[in-house]
């Protein structure tokens, strides 16, 4: 699950007593455990230089590189990875650091450096005041996880990945064609990466960090997880809690539910958010910003026009003139009625997207132009550093989730029933659901199995929420705080958003107040932005 860097009710509580239904996946050891990167004999020291060209840009920031092993069951192997990392030196007083920082924007596959140089730059701007601060008192640290971007990306077969196959199978022999282009996909992956695409789970990330934190001088150090870094650091959490002075969890991932628990919760999750698109788009104070509320097509409003996208669509792909399936552009040039669904999730991720949905989609529908809409979903352009969000992100999705329903053609089929019954407008096309039909038929098998977190560390865990994420439902929020126990507390948003800390607002200001001074908010605190 991704965040945009763009960039009232609690509704979700009845919800919940349709998502108790679905239970977590019963407690068990995961694979492997922390002690194996304590019996790591790394290098002696981590050494900081410059950086690539590609962050010329960004001042102030060093990078480095790390082996490690590429299976931390065998530590001492010499069949190694190499970590890639930035660093942004604290702003402010030597003497007022408090430690490093490690940042993790989510995706899975979206690079940390990335983020990091952004912030440098001044390009990620997250309001005034505390966002000053965390950066005076902290060195910030993006660690591009195993196969992601600076690190030793993930490689596949970018003709074969941005191959349209559909991830709704009407027929037994679509979803067969689906099993084998996933099967296909996988093997190539494997023959441009070697053995790194089996050992890309979220557990051995989490041993990758503690790697760097070792190397680093041993100090505790702080964690701002967003969307998928949350999975990440929660499970680093429960691996290491003695690494952790601070952590905070923004846009929930809850790893341990089963396949139609994810598919429930996120669909759903994504069609609330949705209908509050539709509710903005056709209110009265919005008709400077939607463009779909001047629009003069019929009294369906907003939803109406969503509706007429999808038809259109479905008679044939709307053309995309601005993309060019990837050569230059990283868009197809042409959108489906599928991709549609899809996409539309990419641009209702964040509030300050929605005036460029609107415009998406009345672009799609009035003049057959689906080029705002098909940018929404990339595809690989032949950047190694850039596709390796998508490749990388891939390969941990499929090892990290379980896709066993999903691999049957009766399970497939039953799991396009529960989308269509519980989000009958977008039939839950969602990022759980690209996961699971994504992921089956893939040949790397599951390491990283979904099980409650179990968290025994002595620091707070502050966890922050939007009502109406689309990707990361408050479902998971609620769920990953009563895993982590006491320690955990849980900051609602009362708006829309995935993840706020990009917001810069109330939200933000609490996560970055956390970060420097361990002060929380008053438990059940509900905040508007």
């Amino acid at each position: 699950m991704v965040p945009q860097i763009l960039a009232r009710g609690l509704v979700i509580l009845p919800l919940a007593a349709i998502f108790g239904a679905a239970t977590p996946i019963p407690a068990g050891p995961r694979d492997g455990s922390g002690d194996a990167t304590t019996q790591y004999n790394p290098p002696q020291k981590l050494t900081w230089g410059p950086c690539p060209a590609r962050f010329a840009s960004a001042p102030n920031v060093t990078c480095a590189t790390y082996p490690v092993p590429l299976d931390w069951d065998h530590a001492n192997s010499t069949e190694t990875i190499t970590l890639g990392m930035l660093r942004l030196p604290a702003r402010g007083d030597p003497s007022r650091r408090i430690g490093n920082l490690f940042i993790n924007p989510g995706g899975p596959g979206v690079q940390a450096t990335d983020v990091v140089a952004q912030l440098a730059t001044g390009a990620v701007r997250l309001g005034p005041g505390s966002t000053a601060e965390l950066l005076e008192h902290f060195d910030v640290i993006g660690l591009d996880p195993r196969g992601v971007g600076l690190s030793t990306p993930v490689r596949c077969d970018a003709g074969l990945f941005n191959e349209r196959v559909s991830l709704f199978p009407r027929t037994r022999r679509e979803f067969d064609d689906l099993l084998a282009h996933n099967a296909a996909l996988g093997e190539s992956c494997r023959a441009l990466s070697g053995r790194l695409v089996d050992f890309v789970d979220t557990a051995s990330a989490a041993r990758d960090h503690e790697a760097v934190r070792l190397a680093l001088g041993d100090e505790k150090a702080s964690f701002l997880g967003l969307s998928y870094g949350t999975q990440l650091f929660s499970q680093y959490a429960e691996l290491f809690p003695e690494g952790v002075r601070a952590m905070a969890l923004d846009g929930a991932v809850q790893h341990s539910q089963a396949e139609s628990s994810n598919l429930l919760i996120e669909s759903a999750a994504y069609e609330m958010t949705l209908q509050k698109f539709f509710e903005w788009c056709d209110s009265a104070n919005s008709s400077f910003d939607c463009a779909l509320s001047r629009d003069d097509g019929g009294d369906g409003g907003a939803r109406q026009v969503f509706l007429d996208v999808l038809a259109k669509a479905r008679d044939a792909p709307i053309p995309a003139p601005g993309c060019d399936d990837g050569r230059a552009t990283g868009c197809r040039s042409s959108v489906t009625e599928e991709e549609a669904r899809f996409n539309v999730q990419g641009l209702v991720l964040e509030t300050a997207s929605w005036p460029a949905l609107g415009r998406a989609l009345l672009e799609a529908r009035d003049d057959a132009n689906a080029t705002l809409l098909s940018r929404a979903q990339p595809i690989a352009a032949g950047d190694d550093y850039e596709d390796s969000y998508l490749f990388g992100g891939t390969a941990v999705q499929c090892q990290d989730w379980t896709r066993a329903t999903a691999s049957t053609w009766a399970g497939r089929t039953e799991l396009q029933i529960l989308g269509a019954a519980f989000a009958p407008l977008t039939r839950g096309a969602s990022q759980s659901y690209r996961v699971q039909a994504s992921c089956a038929g893939w040949p790397s098998p599951q390491r990283n199995p979904e099980r409650p977190l179990s968290y025994a560390g002595g620091a707070d865990v502050l966890l922050v929420n939007s009502v109406y994420d689309p990707s990361t439902s408050y479902v998971w929020a609620v769920g990953l705080r009563a895993e982590l126990g006491e320690r955990a507390l849980l900051l609602t948003h009362d708006g829309a958003g995935h993840t706020s800390w990009f917001l810069g607002g109330e939200a933000a200001d609490a996560i970055n107040r956390y970060l420097v001074n361990l002060t929380l908010p008053e438990p059940g605190t509900v905040v508007d932005s």
